[in-house]
């Protein structure tokens, strides 16, 4: 070939190349692909769980459906685990009108999960969400996955559930009025459930709404008994931080994971809003934390089920129903006399709590009372440095719950009197903020645990999961008790102020819900390692027999105690007011709230602690 017309060959192979790679390069950078590679072998499915990755039931985390970020849970599980997370993809059939892309997945040198997709972002978020579902075993159980906390447990709609399981099944499920009876102001409606042709059982309700509510449980745990449908876990309505950051974060995980492996093996209907709370027990040498009492509930007895044989449970508040597991755990530990595992003797034959242990107390959102009076609008501070706010005149006041209503309200001078009450007065109980502050000077044990201790026990912090504002729970807690310019003075020897360290989870999502309590309410401590479920109004199990966290069980178990013999002698009162040390003090703490001008404490009808065993 002449030299001129071969030039002018290469000029045209070389103009073609040209043409095709700028074009080629053109279509890679809309697509979001730098080279074309070859598509990988196939990978056979996958039929085991991962034999190289921890088991799931260790993180608390749900793999989330194709229209969550898929890709994001996918890095962010891979490197909690300590297993590189390795997402890939590869354009295949460039040129065709349908290009096809493949991703790969794998966690380490684990097995390569692949799957395809119609764009670079499909096949990643697809390849990402099959390797999750293998490792989870997922069930088409949607679960929340979010950036951040929601600790006070928003349950789910049961009526939504209802519809959803009818959608996924292709049956018609709805809530059905068989009749509606009574005046018009104050209504019974008669409702139940249908799901297809089949109906479940009626309910009267004298509210519509919460009949819907409650129709819908019944026809979900029929299902759920039968086994239709799998049993929702605990997990799905709790949202959990993707990663730990501090103390309280430790604390807050610890207790969700001991709760909901408690809530799944119970059967009744917990629906309805509610709040955590834990005492948990941190070992300094170890570095280890163990939930040692957990407690949920938002209500109290009504004052027609107010007992004068100590058989019922006052107050079911969560923070009191931790607390009373707490004491009974306590009274287990004292009982033994050569396994203890907390206490060392002294050489008086006191005990004292080992230098190395620590309690520390979780809530899901701010304690009702003082430590929750604010709004959104104060300042929002979250340092925990105890710098208390007091900008008005109702911060730092006593507070009372009142029976059948929501929220708290100031204390007042009038006594309240067991005839009185069962003549229609309005039961009152003193405020969980109250509570609290109490215990951060009486310490946490209560009276007749102070008979064997040579120093009260306190609480070293204090964790909320949501409605955290420093300068108001400080306040709320101690500070307003001992302060700078009035300190606490006159505490017999032994008792103190105690300023515990507060804090809030990070990445908390504040959630309002418009929901009623839940009148039920869980208790569980490491001594009896059970679940025992309460009627909070009625103070009682759902059973209809005493629980064992009411004044007579306790009494009880301190009656057991060796060195204890003249208990049958005296009354529940009586035995309390032998602790002259636990005594004086309270009389402290409560003349001091008097004379700061923040009201008289409020205390149940003396007959209520004059029983004997």
């Amino acid at each position: 070939m002449p030299k001129r017309k071969m030039n002018l060959y290469h000029l045209l192979l070389n103009k073609r190349a040209w043409y095709e790679n700028h074009h080629l390069s053109k279509r890679r950078r809309m697509e979001g692909v730098h080279e074309v590679k070859k598509l990988p072998p196939k990978v056979e499915p996958m039929r085991c769980r991962y034999s190289s990755l921890p088991s799931p039931a260790n993180y608390d985390f749900n793999p989330p459906s194709l229209q969550k970020n898929a890709i994001s849970a996918f890095m962010d599980y891979g490197q909690r685990i300590g297993k590189e997370p390795k997402l890939d993809c590869q354009a295949v059939c460039f040129w065709s009108e349908n290009p096809k892309f493949v991703a790969t997945a794998q966690f380490g040198d684990g097995p390569v999960i692949q799957a395809e997709g119609s764009n670079k972002k499909e096949a990643r978020t697809k390849a990402a969400d099959i390797a999750l579902r293998k490792v989870y075993k997922y069930t088409g159980v949607q679960a929340s996955q979010g950036t951040g906390m929601s600790l006070a447990i928003p349950d789910k709609d049961p009526v939504s559930a209802l519809m959803g399981l009818g959608q996924s099944l292709g049956l018609n499920a709805r809530i059905e009025q068989a009749s509606q009876t009574g005046p018009s102001h104050c209504p019974t409606f008669r409702l139940f459930a249908k799901l297809g042709d089949r109906e479940f059982r009626m309910i009267k309700h004298g509210n519509k709404k919460e009949g819907r509510k409650k129709a819908a449980n019944i026809a979900l745990l029929q299902l759920q008994c039968e086994g239709e449908i799998p049993k929702p876990k605990a997990t799905e309505a709790i949202h959990v931080p993707l990663s730990i950051r501090t103390f309280g974060d430790r604390v807050a995980m610890k207790t969700l994971a001991k709760f909901r492996s408690l809530v799944a093996s119970v059967s009744e209907d917990l629906s309805g809003r509610k709040v955590i709370a834990a005492i948990l027990l941190h070992d300094d040498i170890e570095d280890q934390l163990s939930v040692v009492s957990l407690g949920t509930g938002n209500c109290f007895v009504t004052g027609d089920n107010l007992c004068d044989e100590g058989n019922v449970i006052h107050d079911s508040h969560a923070e009191i129903i931790a607390k009373r597991g707490f004491q009974r755990y306590l009274l287990k530990e004292i009982y033994r006399l050569r396994d203890r595992r907390i206490f060392k003797q002294t050489l008086f034959g006191t005990l004292k709590v080992m230098s190395h242990l620590s309690f520390h107390l979780y809530i899901s959102t701010a304690p009702c009372g003082d430590g929750a009076i604010f709004t959104h609008a104060d300042p929002h501070h979250t340092d925990g440095d105890h710098e208390p706010v007091f900008r008005k005149r109702q911060h730092g006041l006593l507070r009372t719950k009142v029976e059948k209503g929501e929220g708290t309200i100031p204390t007042d001078d009038t006594p309240q009197t067991l005839d009185g009450i069962r003549r229609g007065q309005r039961l009152r109980t003193m405020s969980c903020s109250d509570k609290i502050c109490r215990w951060n000077v009486l310490g946490i044990q209560g009276a007749l645990l102070s008979l064997f201790l040579v120093e009260p026990i306190y609480l070293s912090s204090i964790t909320l999961g949501m409605l955290f504002n420093d300068g108001h729970m400080s306040r709320a807690m101690c500070c307003r008790v001992d302060r700078d310019d009035q300190p606490l003075t006159g505490l017999p020897p032994g008792y103190r102020a105690q300023h515990p360290k507060l804090g809030c989870v990070t990445r908390v999502t504040d959630t309002r819900s418009v929901d009623r309590s839940s009148p039920l309410s869980v208790n569980w401590n490491m001594a009896d390692n059970s679940v025992e479920v309460t009627d909070a109004t009625r103070g009682m199990t759902t059973r209809n027999t005493a629980s064992r966290l009411c004044k007579r069980s306790l009494f009880l178990s301190f009656s057991r105690i060796n060195c204890w013999k003249d208990i049958g002698q005296s009354t529940y009162r009586e035995t309390k007011d032998s602790a002259t040390k636990y005594g004086a003090a309270k009389e402290v703490f409560e003349s001091a709230m008097y004379k700061n001008g923040y009201g008289q404490w409020v205390r149940k009808p003396p007959e209520v602690d004059l029983f004997y065993l």
